[in-house]
């Protein structure tokens, strides 16, 4: 047994009866690689990522392998999940020197942690047109023993990034952004470019936000489009509800088959966000089945798993996959339903199919001649005979159940904020932010520094349960965070951690931990008096132009400030009418848009802006605020719709 018995990523536990004299990343691993003159070999991976789990089985288990990284290296594993600070920092280093990035990561560095090589997957020998792990371990031991000159020649330390200027804080920013996005977008298909796809939210919300600015709806339909194309393909699991991580194709036909909490989140998000925008009846199906998959197989009673792996007994997406006699024999009563609305795909590269609906359901709701909304419905219950009878036939794939604070505050504040919507998950969301206090760390129970993600989601969290409650200690909560989020704060943006100066400001296409603490300081603004520094937003957004859609989510925030936050205040005056005007406040589409519920004794708490208009009327009213002026008192939820959407 190795080093990796006793951690708390399940990753590394994974590895902890190989061979291979794994080390968890520690002064310890790089003090031994300095006594004994030996080079470092770092594999980062996930527990749900398939590939990490392909390399452990046949590369890392291989006894020629493990010999020579026994003899010849000092060998560190990494859980991205655990890590994703020191992941971005060895992602950066190799694509420097290879072009290569993703998981597995494998690295290879000097003992003083300078990188000199690295790649991603690599098999025990040479197949797939790579090279194979064997003859590379052999070739970077002789260049160690033989010709180390060369190895500290092309050696890269692990350096803090920061932007290297800023940008103009202007409307221009967004317009390039949107051109480049429109560039790139698969007109037949939705999403960004032509091969594989990932779903990319920021945009998807850039793109909605554009059209409520600008009044040009095409890029609307755009991500209307994109949205639907996804539901329908087999990125999103037409069984169980949820999205798996990405497609390996442009169809959304096949996907790579984990499933993550964060980019569920993301995704419920982007889906309610786009609904309140459209009203469309499939795009809330799509958010209620996600919201029903989550709160069904994620939650653990303390908080969210972390993700759901994609293989089970070594067969890539063994749980989700099919025979086509298997699918209709399973489907019961709904046999003739299932035969029209969902085809197989990929049975070539898998061991079965993976189900995808054939066509746009509006199309296929025509030709049945039924009403899409009766459609869903019967949809829905062809899906749960088929989810029982799943679950009650195949092994479920191993849950990671390390319980993150960054993905589980990113999915109660998704949770929270679709509540309105779907009625689903707010005791969930509330017992996560429930645990939430001034002093952030790595897992809702305690463990480990907090890193900026973590602080700007808790924050955002906070923020979202005070809007969807009126409770002020919520509102404390959030104060107190938002103290401790400007201390991640400099002229450059936000650092990673407390004495780091690493700016995370790009999208991977999960939103940049600076576009979430940005958001997170703009949303607290609107109930405190703060301010986000100018140079602060310039600089975050400051390389933008090197790939403008992985920007998207800073670029959404810049937008918002330009065009004006929407700050709606809500005064109960406990004659029961307050209820219906909050709802509509919570329903109504807006860009940006935070929500008071504040009751009549409490109303000195508002900032002085709406202090000063909050005297007036007595009955239950409500305020909408953009920018620097305010609205008079409203008494009738249509006219908050009204006022939210012409201002």
């Amino acid at each position: 047994m190795n080093k990796l018995a006793n951690s708390s990523s399940a990753f590394l536990r994974e590895s902890a009866n190989q061979e291979i004299d794994w080390y968890p990343w520690s002064d310890e691993a790089f003090e031994r690689a300095r006594k004994e003159d030996k080079p470092v070999l770092v594999d980062v991976g996930a527990v749900w990522c398939h590939w990490c789990h392909v390399m452990d089985k046949e590369t890392y288990s291989n006894p020629e392998i493990v010999n020579m990284i026994n003899q010849h290296f000092v060998a560190i594993k990494v859980d991205r999940d655990e890590m994703p600070d020191l992941d971005r920092k060895l992602q950066r280093a190799v694509t420097s020197i290879t072009g290569e990035s993703g998981w597995p990561l494998t690295v290879f560095m000097t003992p003083n942690g300078e990188v000199f090589f690295g790649g991603t997957y690599f098999p025990p020998v040479d197949s797939y047109g790579r090279i194979g792990m064997a003859r590379l371990l052999k070739e970077v031991a002789r260049l160690w023993k033989e010709e180390r000159d060369k190895i500290r020649e092309s050696s890269l330390s692990i350096t803090d990034y920061t932007p290297s200027s800023g940008n103009q804080v202007n409307f221009d920013t967004v317009e390039v952004t949107m051109s480049s996005i429109i560039s790139s977008y698969d007109i037949e298909q939705g999403g960004l470019g032509n091969t594989m796809k990932f779903p990319h939210p920021t945009v998807d919300q850039l793109m909605l936000a554009y059209s409520f600015w600008t009044g040009d709806q095409v890029s609307s339909k755009l991500s209307t489009f994109t949205l639907k194309k996804m539901f329908h393909g087999g990125i999103f699991d037409q069984v169980g509800g949820g999205f798996h991580r990405y497609a390996i194709d442009r169809e959304w036909n096949v996907p790579h088959f984990e499933k993550l909490l964060i980019d569920n989140a993301e995704l419920i998000e982007d889906y309610h966000d786009n609904y309140l925008y459209t009203r469309d009846p499939i795009i809330l199906e799509g958010l209620k089945l996600t919201v029903e998959y989550v709160l069904r197989d994620l939650w653990t009673k303390e908080g969210f798993a972390s993700s759901m792996d994609a293989d089970v007994d070594d067969i890539e997406g063994g749980y989700y996959i099919w025979k086509w006699d298997e699918l209709v024999r399973a489907s019961g009563e709904w046999k003739e339903l299932v035969e029209k609305v969902f085809s197989l795909v990929g049975e070539q590269a898998l061991e079965g199919g993976v189900v995808r609906v054939k066509q746009d359901l509006n199309d296929l709701s025509k030709r049945l001649s039924k009403d899409v909304k009766a459609l869903l419905d019967e949809l829905r219950l062809a899906r749960k005979t088929l989810r029982e009878y799943r679950d009650s036939t195949r092994k479920r794939p191993f849950r990671d159940d390390n319980l993150y604070t960054y993905p589980n505050t990113r999915m109660a504040y998704a949770l929270l904020t679709s509540y309105p919507v779907t009625g689903y998950g707010v005791e969930e969301a509330l017992q996560v932010v429930n645990k939430i206090n001034r002093k952030i760390t790595r897992r809702l129970n305690g463990g480990g520094e907090g890193l900026l993600e973590d602080y700007a989601s808790a924050l955002l969290a906070s923020i979202k349960a005070y809007s969807l409650t009126g409770e002020m200690r919520y509102r404390n909560v959030a104060t107190e965070l938002g103290e401790e989020l400007k201390g991640f704060m400099t002229n450059q943006g936000f650092v990673e951690r407390r004495g780091s100066s690493e700016i995370a400001n790009m999208d991977t296409p999960n939103e940049s931990p600076n576009s979430l603490a940005l958001k997170a300081l703009i949303s607290l603004s609107q109930i405190e008096e703060i301010e986000v520094p100018e140079q602060t937003v310039s600089s975050i957004i400051g390389d933008y132009v090197q790939g403008p859609p992985f920007y998207a989510g800073a670029i959404y925030s810049l937008g918002s400030l330009l065009n004006g936050i929407a700050h709606v205040v809500v005064v109960d005056s406990g004659d029961g009418k307050a209820e219906n005007l909050h709802k509509e406040a919570l329903l109504t589409y807006h860009p940006f848009k935070v929500v008071e519920l504040v009751k009549e004794e409490n109303r000195d708490v508002v900032r002085p802006i709406v202090r000063a208009m909050i005297n007036q009327g007595e009955k239950s009213r409500a305020f909408i605020c953009i920018k620097n002026s305010c609205s008079l008192p409203v008494y009738e939820p249509e006219k908050i719709k009204l006022l939210l959407k012409s201002r």
